[in-house]
Order: structure tokens, then sequence, then C-alpha cells
């Protein structure tokens, strides 16, 4: 297998990548719930769900191809914006339950120091 080709594993990893994803999404009221048909906001499982992407995205860093790093990157760095967002709404609209948590998504660039390639 070349050096560009995605293994069997890769695309496991790209597809739970993507259902994180979306799960964040739906969790912080962007997009509705497939199920239900419902706009739902569940912040702190939001954070979660970025929490679990963000591990994935430090720990990937060897043995992953650059393509899937740079995808995990992308997702990661758009679910914290989206949750910044939605953080400076709740704050903006009194609902304080979550404000502490604000600080996780803060550093979009906190990634223990790893860097895409090795």
């Amino acid at each position: 297998m070349g050096s560009n080709e995605m293994s069997k594993h890769d695309h496991v990893l790209a597809g739970l990548v993507f259902s994180l994803q979306a799960a964040a999404m739906q969790q912080m009221g962007k997009i509705q719930n497939p199920v239900t048909g419902e706009i739902e906001m569940d912040l702190e499982h939001a954070k979660s769900s970025i929490d679990i992407l963000d591990m994935l995205k430090v720990k990937c860093r060897t043995d992953t191809p650059e393509e899937l790093l740079k995808m995990i990157d992308g997702a990661v760095m758009d679910l914290q914006l989206n949750y910044m967002d939605e953080m400076k709404k709740s704050a903006a609209s009194g609902d304080e339950t979550d404000a502490e948590d604000e600080s996780a998504a803060e550093d979009p660039q906190d990634d223990d120091g790893g860097e895409a390639g090795g």
C-alpha cells in the first residue's frame, strides 16, 4: 500500500471523526436531531465530543495519513469555534451553567505540542 493510500483503519477513523463531529454539531444546536427533528442543545455533551476529537487529534500524530490529520484538525477547529459561539450566546442570554467550561475551547492550537507529520 502506498504512503498516500488510506488503510481500513484509516477509513474507520475518518468515519469516527465524522460521527463525533456531527454529534457535537447536534449537541450545540447547530443541526437538528435526525430522530426527533428538533433542535436540541446540550453543551456539556458537546464539550465531551469535542474533547474526544481533540484527544484523537493528538494521539493520531504518527502513522496516520496527512490528509486524515488535516481533516481531524479542521473538524476540531470548526467545532471549537462553534462551541465558543454557543457559549457566548448562552452567556448573553444569562445561562451561565457552562461558563466555567469555556476555557476548554479557548486555545484551539493546544494539542500537546504534536506536529502534523511528526
